[in-house]
């Protein structure tokens, strides 16, 4: 891969991905809406700009999403742009003549994980990738997608979408005691840093289908949680609020063979991810604080 286009480079994994290419030595086009894009594509409407006719790419990776809720109006917004809005991927991968696309996608995809519970986020991105898989093979090009579990970074950006995450960092950084629920099941975050060498592997082994992505090693909130107040050492309690919905379980898929066919393991530890947080001290950066 000497050429690699990004749809979503700005976001959370498209920054870390962009930078880890970089460092490879892999020139990057970037992909999206946001200012510095050298492609801008909005993904309910199209490109704004004509290509260059003489643009191409390696690999398309596209790793952007909405994540909107389960509400009439939230199935629109996932359906036009994770669903309909992989069609201009599609366009992109075709004009640049890419060999494969790499699309990030998510364990919510997955049936399984919580029976009968599948929500619009899930649903549009599985829909995603049927729709990019045929338009792969229509192409004579490869499509993958990896189903990452739960991402989470250094800069504290996650904390958008794992907002229980965001607060054990938040409340063990600054010393503060934490009301939790119990947990019924356990959890599974995989750093984006890991997450975007998987999506280099998936392209430099021409990888195709649907992939499972789990971290190795699972932890329940409160586990998360004694790991990040020992951590920062700062004082605080962890509460157990038995009177709070606790955190159900979930059935992760295995993915040892993921693994094998991407010749990668995720390398970054809950406790190694934790103290990188508090090394480059960017815990403040976490939250929110809104739990009594």
């Amino acid at each position: 891969m000497k050429t690699a286009a990004i749809i979503g480079a700005n976001s959370m994994l498209g920054s870390r991905l962009e930078a880890i290419l970089k460092s490879d030595g892999i020139r990057v086009i970037r992909v999206g809406l946001f200012d510095g894009a050298d492609i801008k594509l909005d993904l309910t409407r199209g490109f704004l700009s004509p290509l260059p006719s003489d643009l191409t790419a390696d690999t398309v990776f596209h790793v952007a999403s909405a994540f909107a809720d389960d509400s009439p109006q939230g199935l629109r917004t996932n359906f036009s742009i994770n669903s309909a809005g992989s069609l201009w991927a599609l366009d992109l991968a075709r004009m640049t003549q890419a060999k494969s696309l790499i699309y990030a996608g998510s364990l919510s995809s997955f049936e399984g994980l919580e029976p009968g519970k599948m929500t619009s986020y899930g649903l549009t991105k599985a829909l995603a990738e049927n729709l990019l898989d045929w338009g792969m093979k229509n192409l004579q090009a490869s499509f993958c997608s990896l189903r990452y579990s739960q991402l989470y970074d250094t800069e504290g950006l996650c904390c958008q979408h794992q907002k229980w995450f965001g607060r054990i960092i938040g409340y063990a950084s600054r010393g503060l005691d934490i009301h939790m629920p119990a947990s019924e099941g356990k959890r599974n975050f995989i750093h984006v840093d890991d997450a975007a060498r998987l999506l280099i592997q998936a392209s430099e082994h021409v990888i195709s289908g649907i992939l499972p992505v789990v971290h190795p090693i699972t932890n329940t909130y409160d586990e998360i949680a004694h790991m990040a107040y020992a951590i920062f050492n700062k004082g605080g309690q962890i509460i157990i609020d038995t009177k709070k919905p606790p955190f159900r379980p979930i059935n992760f898929p295995e993915t040892g063979e993921t693994y094998k066919l991407l010749h990668y393991v995720p390398v970054i530890s809950m406790e190694s991810g934790i103290t990188r947080i508090r090394d480059e001290g960017t815990a403040l950066k976490f939250g929110p604080l809104d739990v009594s």
